[in-house]
């Protein structure tokens, strides 16, 4: 069978397959590409394009965070606590983060009201009932080392159940509107919204990925059984008693 294989013929015919199979392959894998490409995009779009909704539809104190949350926008109505604020540093920017705690109806929620130079000065909040809209994500993991100063490392719920009381919800909010019935507060900068990062899969693409492999296979599967039928009518044609090629004569 091996002799039968080594043939130039089918050696030749062995380069030609793999040098389809490679080409399938690498199709296969631009497909599953294209297919990650897209199914991110469309986790990225579906949270932002879903209505705005009242936090409590999405979250509750005290309880996990829901997966569907993360990116959701929200909106919630309460009022600021300027007792319960913290600034949380270790950001991809300039500055520290603003994060003062909305009490609502269950529990205290979390909400970064933007980003100031960094300073353990305070800044207050608007007074007053509050309308907050948003961008809803959970906390974030508890540091590996104590804080030490004002200024925290990490946005992690725990720690601010410790400092703020609970219930608490085991995510924040980053503002993006508000509507105050008292009085501004001090001017902040605003956090852009972060974007999800998604990682979904476009069914339909990862389909024609694994079709470009399935065909590639089949390609070696094909060489593989002509090189089998060629030996065994090699091996037909040596058994004993079975006639040799007839020769006509030439009249």
């Amino acid at each position: 069978m091996l002799r039968t294989a080594l043939r130039p013929r089918w050696l030749a015919l062995l380069g030609a397959v793999l040098l389809v199979c490679v080409a399938f392959g690498f199709a296969g894998s631009w497909q599953l590409g294209v297919a990650r490409d897209k199914g991110a995009e469309r986790e990225r779009r579906e949270p932002a394009s879903a209505p705005r909704v009242p936090v409590q539809q999405v979250a509750q104190p005290q309880r996990s965070f829901p997966a569907a949350g993360v990116g959701r926008r929200v909106s919630v109505e309460g009022a600021y606590d300027a007792t319960r604020q913290v600034l949380v540093g270790d950001r991809s920017h300039p500055g520290v983060w603003v994060v003062t705690a909305v009490q609502v109806e269950g529990g205290w929620l979390p909400v970064v009201r933007g980003v100031v130079a960094s300073s353990t000065a305070p800044v207050a909040p608007p007074s007053g009932t509050v309308r907050v809209e948003g961008v809803l994500q959970p906390d974030e993991a508890p540091p590996e080392a104590p804080v030490a100063g004002a200024v925290l490392s990490r946005l992690d719920a725990a720690d601010l159940a410790n400092r703020w009381g609970t219930p608490i919800y085991n995510g924040y909010v980053v503002l993006t509107a508000e509507r105050a019935t008292g009085a501004a507060g001090d001017p902040v900068q605003r956090v852009p919204a972060p974007a999800p990062a998604a990682s979904g899969i476009a069914w339909r693409n990862a389909a024609y990925a694994v079709q470009w492999w399935v065909f590639a296979a089949f390609a070696l599967v094909l060489w593989w059984k002509m090189v089998r039928q060629d030996h065994e009518d090699a091996q037909r044609a040596l058994e004993p008693g079975r006639p040799g090629p007839q020769v006509q004569g030439v009249r």
